[in-house]
């Protein structure tokens, strides 16, 4: 099991004391579901997802989502994540968890077998009272449905910690927005997989990609996974991310595992 070691920071947000979520708007939901994940190779995104576990304290497990690249990069090393919770006065607690890896041989996290997408279980629960309290929005019924799935030309949003400007000052991510700019389905290789027109840079490994339902709730499209440059600092105003579809494969995946732990 992962272990938590938790310090607090100060911070401030736009959330009323109290917890309060106000009136929040799609994206602001979405920034308070996204998250910097600190490893020995710099930071990178990440976002939690509500998984529903009759096994886990209240019904719910805390699902972190990010590039499966990042994560491979932590081995056994500690890990660090941001998070925030409300605090009074209508500003934010920040948190920084240090995440310590089981010594064992078997990744602590599940990956899709064909997408740089990878999930784990937080050892925590949504909204705790505690200084390791973490909060989102999001649960299974954000991931878009092939009826809500993004097609070639919508809009969509993205948040991260790009390297040009890695958050503010309450460890928010960034929010951009940009059009998908192709579905390359049938061609070998890339099922599961979408160009954005947008510029992305390190760091935005691993952010959420989103678009806002006729109600009002964020709907995860998909996430971002690479720029597509000739080179890690060559500039390009085109991006991969992978689709809805493989988040929610993920998802099952870790479902699967758990479920057999247990």
């Amino acid at each position: 099991m992962l272990a938590l070691a938790a310090a607090t920071l100060s911070g401030c947000a736009g959330l009323r004391s109290g917890g309060d979520c106000g009136r929040l708007n799609a994206q602001e939901k979405m920034m308070w579901s996204t998250y910097p994940l600190v490893t020995q190779r710099g930071v990178s995104t990440a976002f939690i997802v509500r998984v529903r576990d009759p096994r886990a304290s209240g019904g719910v497990a805390t699902v972190m989502v990010s590039s499966r690249h990042a994560l491979d990069t932590v081995g056994r090393a500690p890990f660090y994540i941001a998070t925030r919770s409300p605090s009074e006065g209508g500003g934010a607690r920040l948190t920084l968890l240090r995440v310590d890896p089981p010594q064992t041989k078997e990744r602590f996290y599940v990956q899709h077998p064909r997408h740089d997408l990878a999930a784990f279980v937080l050892p925590m629960k949504l909204d705790d009272e505690g200084p390791a309290g973490v909060r989102s929005f999001l649960d299974e019924r954000s991931v878009a449905s092939p009826a809500e799935a993004a097609r070639t030309g919508d809009e969509v949003f993205f948040l991260g910690f790009p390297e040009a400007l890695p958050g503010t000052a309450g460890a928010f991510p960034i929010l951009r927005s940009g059009r998908i700019a192709s579905y390359p389905a049938g061609a070998p290789g890339v099922a599961g997989v979408f160009v954005l027109d947008a510029d992305v840079y390190p760091g935005d490994s691993g952010a959420p990609v989103f678009a806002r339902s006729r109600w009002g709730r964020p709907v995860l499209a998909g996430m971002i996974t690479q720029r597509a440059a000739t080179d890690r600092r060559g500039f390009s105003h085109l991006a991969i991310a992978v689709d809805a579809n493989a988040i929610r494969e993920t998802l099952q995946l870790l479902a699967a595992r758990e479920t057999a732990r247990k």
